[in-house]
Parts: C-alpha cells; structure tokens; sequence
C-alpha cells in the first residue's frame, strides 16, 4: 500500500446491499403476468401451462447454475440463476418457446432485456428492501474511501440510500453521493486486453468467465486515480462474482462474495480458496474484512 493513499472500499448495491429476491417479488408476478399476455395464456388451463414452465426453468436453474448463463449480446456474462431479474430471461425463452412465439432470436432479446425489464423493473421503485446489516455497515464505513458502483441508475441507487437513511435513523446519508452508476458490468470489449481474456473457474467446466469488461474497469480506475490508489488497496464487496469480482480479482483487488442462496457453489468454492477473496453471507462481516 502506498504511503499516502487510504484502503479503497467499493460496494456493489442492488443484491449485495438489498435483498434481490424480496424487492424483485413485483417484478417477477409483472413479469409473469406480462409472459401470459403476450402467449395468449387467457384460459386457467394456458395459465397453469406458464407455472408449470417457470417451475421447470427454475428447477433446473437451481440443480445445475452451471449449465445456464445470462447471455448479453451473444455472450454469456453471468450466471442466470443469481437473482429474481436475471432468471427471467430463460423463463420467458421457455416460454416463447414451448407457445411458439416471438421467434426471432433479435426482436425476442430486445423485449426481454429490454422493454419487459424496464417495464417491469419500475414496480419495485419506491419499496426497497435491504438486507440485514445494510443500515450498520454503512454507518460504519463512515469517514472511509467507499463508493457504490452499480450496474443501476446513479439517481436511482441514491435513493435507496436516502430511504436506508430515514429508516435507521441516520448515518447513511453520506453514501448518496458516492454512487457511481451504470457501470455496464456486462458488456465484453474484445478489443481491450489490459487483462486476459478469459478465467477458468473450477466447477464451470461448460465455460469460462469473461474477464474484458472494459467500462467496468473504467469506473473502478477514476475511483482510484481519484484518490490515489492501487488497485493492490482496493477491496470490491458483491454479490456475483462474474459480475462484480472476477476483474478486480485480475487486477490485484481483494474482493468479498456476500452469498446468497441462490449463488452458485462454484463461485463460493472459487473465492473462498483465492488468497484475496472471502465469502460471507452475514454483510456485516464486511467492517470486519476490510
């Protein structure tokens, strides 16, 4: 660590700092509700025909997380058994599929990942629910180099914050303005090869996790310059290792996995045997790790 720089916390939000499953419940049921309008699933027996997918897909998302990536233009980028809002897209292919419809492959993504998930996202605005601890960890972090680099909206992350706020009864106000949002944690810059191309993870024999997320990088590194760090007194908090660790992983950075139910076992055995990584499913652990 340099002589002059103090240690660099970045914390990933929605997931890490929330509970994705219980404020993704009105995205999911709008979801849903949308799949059966769009398949013509009006009748009691089309309707029971959805469930009986959706249960299909999610069992299977959960018996191998492995064998089911998030793809995001053409590339797999994730695990899509993770959280309520990534699960979604195979669902809604099974679906399309099984009632033949929207068969373009380019006219389906566009409204899976884009119009349903936006339209869909917006009800859970307004109703956060945060995961035990938030509040402590954050109030705890005070004075501290941390910020919040998020895939979300800046604005909209913010608020969330404020919201922790009024409900703890302070000392979580100081974060708001520290959120850096749109971090595009997807997307792959091929063209990019400040770190290899690929990680080879035990566990995830069917592929590897891609490493070249350019604009993630970007953030990170103006949090950094903006201090006067190294990526070496960096500590990155969250709760999809392909998504939020593996690059600062590459680029020297400790990292923390909160864990959920959902998380796959091969991320878990991953980050907990690499000498910079540890995982918790208790967020406060974080004031303890960094």
């Amino acid at each position: 660590m340099s002589a002059t720089a103090k240690p660099v916390l970045c914390l990933d939000f929605d997931g890490t700092m929330t509970d994705a499953e219980a404020e993704g419940e009105p995205f999911v049921a709008g979801y849903l509700e949308d799949l059966e309008a769009l398949v013509g699933a009006e009748t009691p027996a089309a309707r029971a025909r959805v469930d009986a997918i959706v249960a299909e897909v999610r069992a299977e998302l959960a018996a191998a997380p492995e064998r089911h990536p998030f793809t995001w233009k053409g590339k797999a980028v994730a695990p899509a058994s993770v959280d309520p809002y990534l699960r979604m897209v195979p669902i809604a292919d099974r679906v399309f599929d099984r009632f033949d419809a929207f068969a373009n492959r380019v006219d389906r993504g566009r409204l899976t990942g884009g119009v349903l998930y936006k339209h869909n996202y917006g009800k859970t605005k307004g109703r956060p629910v945060f995961r035990a601890g938030a509040a402590e960890v954050i109030a705890g972090l005070a004075g501290t180099e941390t910020f919040v680099v998020t895939n979300s909206h800046t604005q909209a992350v913010a608020d969330k914050i404020r919201t922790l706020d009024e409900l703890a009864g302070g000392g979580c106000a100081w974060l708001a303005s520290r959120v850096r949002g749109d971090a595009q944690k997807f997307e792959i810059d091929d063209d990019w090869d400040d770190v290899p191309a690929e990680l080879a993870v035990p566990g995830l024999a069917s592929r590897a996790v891609l490493l070249r997320r350019r604009r993630y990088h970007d953030r990170l590194r103006a949090l950094l310059d903006e201090v006067g760090a190294t990526w070496a007194e960096l500590t990155v908090v969250g709760d999809i290792f392909e998504l939020d660790l593996a690059l600062p992983l590459a680029l020297g950075a400790r990292v923390v996995l909160v864990q959920s139910p959902h998380t796959p076992p091969y991320e878990v055995t991953y980050v907990a045997g690499h000498p910079r990584g540890h995982v918790t499913s208790d967020l406060r652990d974080v004031l303890r790790l960094v």
